[in-house]
Order: C-alpha cells, then sequence, then structure tokens
C-alpha cells in the first residue's frame, strides 16, 4: 500500500505560516471559545449568533489573500461536551502557483460526547500551477456531530484551460469513538500525462468537484433516504450535475458531486446541510453572513 504521509508536510516540520486553535465550549447556556488562538496568516472574526439554540458561528479570514508555493497551515478546532459550533470562511480559499512546493493545510477536529461541530467553507479555487494538500483527521465521540464539506474549482487560466492546476489532495480521516470509519483520499493530477486521456473517467466530463460527510448518532434508515431523495431530486435538476449519498459503517453518511458549477456545489452541500440540522436538532437554514 502506498505510504500517504509522504504526500504532506506534518505539523512542525516547518514555519507554519497560518494558525488557528479553537476550543468551543458552554457558559451560561451558550457556546463560546473556551480559548482561542490564531497567528500570522489566519484571523477569527467576531462570533455571531445564527438562532436561539445557542451555537457559536466563527469566520475564520486570511488578509493574505491567497495561499503560495510552501505554505503550510493548521486549523485546530475542539468541541466540548454539549457545545455547538458552526464555522466557515470568509471567501473562497484561493491557490495561486505554487513552483518548487506545495501547499498543505492540516485540520484536527475533536468533537466530545453532545457536542456539535459543522464546518462548511466556501470553495477551494486552484489557479494554474497550484499544488495543494489538505489532511484533514477527526476524532468524534458516538454521541457526538460532526458535518464538513468541501468544493474544489478551478480557476482562470490564460488558455482557457479547465484544468491548469497540478494537483489537489485532500484526504478525510474520521474515527468514532477511536474506531476508523473513513478514509477518503481524493488525488486528482492534471499534471499527469494520462489525466487528459482519461477525463471522463477521472470527472465524468466535468470540472469540478464536492464532499460532504456527516457523523451523527441519530442518523437513521430514513433520514438517510431523505437525504438521497432530495439529493437525486435536486441533481435531477442540472444535467450537468452528478451527485450521490453513500452510508457509513456506523450511523452517517458520504455525499460526492461533480458538476461544471461552484454554486450548485454548494447549493447541494447547503440542501444536505439544512435537513441534517432541521431533522436533528430543529435548526432553521443556514443563512451565512460574510464579513
Amino acid at each position: 500500500m502506498e505510504n500517504l504521509e509522504k504526500h504532506f508536510r506534518q505539523v512542525g516540520s516547518e514555519p507554519e505560516t497560518g494558525v488557528l486553535e479553537l476550543d468551543i465550549g458552554l457558559s451560561g447556556g451558550r457556546s463560546i471559545a473556551l480559548d482561542q488562538y490564531h497567528h500570522q496568516a489566519f484571523k477569527i472574526i467576531r462570533p455571531h449568533y445564527l438562532d436561539d439554540s445557542g451555537q457559536v458561528y466563527y469566520t475564520i479570514a486570511n488578509p493574505g489573500g491567497g495561499y503560495l508555493g510552501g505554505d503550510s497551515y493548521r486549523i485546530d478546532i475542539n468541541v466540548q461536551p454539549g457545545a455547538s459550533a458552526l464555522v466557515t470562511d470568509q471567501s473562497a480559499a484561493k491557490v495561486y502557483r505554487t513552483p518548487g512546493n506545495y501547499v498543505v493545510q492540516n485540520i484536527n477536529f475533536s468533537v466530545e460526547a453532545g457536542g456539535v461541530l459543522e464546518y462548511i467553507p466556501d470553495q477551494l479555487i486552484l489557479y494554474r500551477e497550484a499544488d495543494f494538500r489538505q489532511n484533514l483527521v477527526a476524532r468524534v465521540s458516538s454521541e457526538g456531530s460532526l458535518f464538513i464539506s468541501d468544493v474544489v474549482t478551478p480557476g482562470w487560466a490564460p488558455d482557457g484551460s479547465q484544468f491548469g492546476y497540478n494537483q489537489a489532495r485532500l484526504r478525510n480521516i474520521i474515527y468514532v469513538d477511536d474506531e476508523p470509519v473513513v478514509l477518503d483520499n481524493i488525488v486528482i493530477r492534471p499534471d499527469d500525462p494520462g489525466f487528459a486521456k482519461e477525463l471522463d473517467f477521472y470527472m465524468d466530463g466535468r470540472t469540478h468537484f464536492s464532499t460532504a460527510i456527516c457523523c451523527d448518532p441519530g442518523i437513521d434508515e430514513d433520514l438517510f433516504t431523505l437525504v438521497q431523495n432530495e439529493v437525486k431530486e435536486y441533481s435531477s435538476r442540472f444535467t450537468d450535475l452528478n451527485a450521490a449519498v453513500t452510508k457509513l459503517d456506523k450511523p452517517g453518511f458520504m455525499l460526492r458531486g461533480l458538476g461544471n458549477r461552484t454554486e450548485h456545489l454548494l447549493e447541494l452541500t447547503m440542501l444536505v446541510a439544512n435537513i441534517v440540522r432541521a431533522e436533528l436538532r430543529g435548526q432553521g437554514k443556514l443563512h451565512l453572513r460574510k464579513y
């Protein structure tokens, strides 16, 4: 089996371009950051509360405006028992040319019993000759709830090509009660000579892709079927959108989407997130305010 670790620079292997650490707990009936730290390129915007559930909403900002070759980022978020956090970013993450060295982002999530973490960033845009690698590890209690997503889209290229970037490598590893439940390793390498020849095989003729993963003890057969049907109905509206949902070995599911328009994949992610929020926690639809 291929040693996947060689494709990622690990935490502490070199100076980090941006660091964000959040420890979310309960105080006075609301979730707050009991401890927070941000350094260099990452900033955290003042928290908001979008409903009366007590869930805290944080927005991550990157004042630098984009990722460059050799950048190394880290996000660590822990959600304590009974606390709830919704985390997004301020705008699309843009990865520019990375000559000589790739960009890496290491994300570590921990959700304790009764905790809720929703991580729904904007799209990741990869421009010409970009190489981006993300390693996400989540450790979730069997009584905790996790929803994570990503949307990857090619950026503009002078020659009009849709796959001007060199590589997108996104790995998601999820443990439930320390038992591995998800190992999802996406590798898209347009710089591989065989990629253009097998484009229909790799991407079904599409240019954008998305992933959403949900782990929650409340996901039963009825809820899974509801999500599955809603995804099927939404996908049927667009001829260039293909999406499907798969069960996990523990209560949960994974959504994968392929399309040609960022907004379709983002809307699909929100659709599924809103179903989970409404059915399991009685929360309203997400209307993320960006600043």
